[in-house]
Protein backbone atom coordinates (compact mmCIF):
# COMPACT_ATOMS: atom_id res chain seq x y z
CA UNK A 1 0.00 0.00 0.00
CA UNK A 2 1.78 2.99 -1.25
CA UNK A 3 0.78 6.54 0.35
CA UNK A 4 1.61 9.90 -1.42
CA UNK A 5 0.74 12.78 0.56
CA UNK A 6 1.34 16.19 -0.78
CA UNK A 7 0.36 19.92 0.42
CA UNK A 8 -2.16 19.60 -2.11
CA UNK A 9 -3.36 16.40 -2.33
CA UNK A 10 -3.14 12.29 -1.36
CA UNK A 11 -2.63 9.72 -3.43
CA UNK A 12 -3.17 5.89 -2.28
CA UNK A 13 -2.04 2.88 -4.05
CA UNK A 14 -2.66 -0.54 -3.39
CA UNK A 15 -0.29 -3.24 -5.62
CA UNK A 16 0.31 -7.24 -5.57
CA UNK A 17 4.15 -8.31 -4.26
CA UNK A 18 5.12 -8.06 -8.11
CA UNK A 19 3.98 -4.20 -8.19
CA UNK A 20 1.03 -4.95 -10.50
CA UNK A 21 -1.77 -2.62 -9.43
CA UNK A 22 -4.72 -4.21 -8.12
CA UNK A 23 -8.04 -4.07 -9.89
CA UNK A 24 -9.82 -0.86 -8.02
CA UNK A 25 -6.99 -0.45 -6.31
CA UNK A 26 -6.36 3.35 -6.24
CA UNK A 27 -7.82 6.60 -4.40
CA UNK A 28 -6.87 10.17 -4.60
CA UNK A 29 -8.76 12.56 -2.90
CA UNK A 30 -10.48 13.95 -5.54
CA UNK A 31 -12.11 10.41 -6.61
CA UNK A 32 -12.97 10.25 -3.09
CA UNK A 33 -15.40 13.71 -3.84
CA UNK A 34 -12.80 16.13 -2.15
CA UNK A 35 -12.17 19.47 -4.78
CA UNK A 36 -10.46 22.42 -5.04
CA UNK A 37 -8.34 23.64 -2.03
CA UNK A 38 -10.87 20.83 0.05
CA UNK A 39 -8.24 17.69 -1.33
CA UNK A 40 -5.63 18.65 0.86
CA UNK A 41 -7.26 18.41 4.01
CA UNK A 42 -7.25 15.58 7.03
CA UNK A 43 -10.90 14.21 5.90
CA UNK A 44 -10.39 13.57 2.93
CA UNK A 45 -6.92 11.70 3.78
CA UNK A 46 -8.94 10.01 6.14
CA UNK A 47 -12.07 8.94 3.72
CA UNK A 48 -8.92 7.94 1.04
CA UNK A 49 -8.02 5.47 3.61
CA UNK A 50 -11.10 4.38 4.66
CA UNK A 51 -12.08 3.40 1.28
CA UNK A 52 -8.48 1.22 0.70
CA UNK A 53 -9.55 -0.47 3.98
CA UNK A 54 -12.42 -1.80 2.49
CA UNK A 55 -10.63 -2.44 -0.78
CA UNK A 56 -8.24 -4.38 0.84
CA UNK A 57 -10.88 -6.48 3.24
CA UNK A 58 -12.23 -7.94 -0.16
CA UNK A 59 -8.43 -8.61 -1.11
CA UNK A 60 -8.05 -10.86 2.30
CA UNK A 61 -11.48 -12.56 1.85
CA UNK A 62 -10.83 -13.64 -1.66
CA UNK A 63 -7.46 -12.83 -3.43
CA UNK A 64 -6.96 -12.60 -6.98
CA UNK A 65 -4.36 -15.74 -7.20
CA UNK A 66 -4.81 -15.06 -11.93
CA UNK A 67 -3.29 -11.05 -11.09
CA UNK A 68 -0.13 -11.95 -8.23
CA UNK A 69 -2.44 -11.99 -5.36
CA UNK A 70 -1.32 -14.23 -2.47
CA UNK A 71 -2.67 -15.78 0.30
CA UNK A 72 -2.20 -14.84 3.36
CA UNK A 73 -2.11 -10.92 2.56
CA UNK A 74 0.56 -9.05 4.11
CA UNK A 75 0.63 -5.28 3.86
CA UNK A 76 3.66 -3.20 3.42
CA UNK A 77 2.64 0.54 4.09
CA UNK A 78 4.96 2.67 2.34
CA UNK A 79 4.76 6.36 3.41
CA UNK A 80 5.80 9.40 0.90
CA UNK A 81 5.61 13.01 1.29
CA UNK A 82 4.51 15.61 4.28
CA UNK A 83 0.86 15.90 4.22
CA UNK A 84 -2.31 15.82 6.24
CA UNK A 85 -2.65 12.57 4.28
CA UNK A 86 -0.42 10.86 5.74
CA UNK A 87 -1.42 11.82 9.36
CA UNK A 88 -4.61 10.77 8.48
CA UNK A 89 -3.83 7.32 7.13
CA UNK A 90 -1.75 6.78 10.36
CA UNK A 91 -4.85 7.20 12.51
CA UNK A 92 -7.55 5.62 10.46
CA UNK A 93 -5.49 2.38 10.91
CA UNK A 94 -5.42 2.91 14.63
CA UNK A 95 -9.27 2.93 14.70
CA UNK A 96 -11.94 1.23 14.38
CA UNK A 97 -11.88 1.30 10.39
CA UNK A 98 -8.41 -0.03 10.44
CA UNK A 99 -9.05 -3.26 13.06
CA UNK A 100 -9.68 -5.85 10.17
CA UNK A 101 -6.40 -4.97 8.18
CA UNK A 102 -4.20 -4.18 11.17
CA UNK A 103 -3.28 -7.55 11.71
CA UNK A 104 -2.32 -7.71 8.00
CA UNK A 105 0.56 -5.14 8.38
CA UNK A 106 3.93 -6.47 8.50
CA UNK A 107 6.04 -3.69 7.66
CA UNK A 108 5.70 0.43 7.33
CA UNK A 109 8.03 2.41 5.70
CA UNK A 110 8.97 6.14 5.35
CA UNK A 111 10.46 6.47 1.67
CA UNK A 112 10.12 10.57 1.64
CA UNK A 113 13.00 11.66 0.47
CA UNK A 114 15.00 14.54 2.15
CA UNK A 115 17.46 17.12 1.00
CA UNK A 116 21.01 17.06 2.23
CA UNK A 117 23.14 19.55 0.62
CA UNK A 118 21.55 19.90 -3.07
CA UNK A 119 22.56 21.82 -5.66
CA UNK A 120 23.88 24.86 -5.13
CA UNK A 121 21.58 28.05 -5.33
CA UNK A 122 21.08 30.84 -7.39
CA UNK A 123 23.28 34.03 -7.26
CA UNK A 124 21.64 36.60 -5.27
CA UNK A 125 20.59 39.31 -7.40
CA UNK A 126 22.12 42.88 -6.61
CA UNK A 127 20.22 45.98 -7.35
Amino acid sequence: LHIYSTHNNCRIVLTYPSGKLVKNGWWTSGSCGFKGANKSTYEAGYQCAVRAFKRIEEEIRSPNFKDGGVSPVTLSLKFKGFGWGREAVQKALMTSEGDSIRSSVAVIEDRTPIKIGGTRAKKARRL
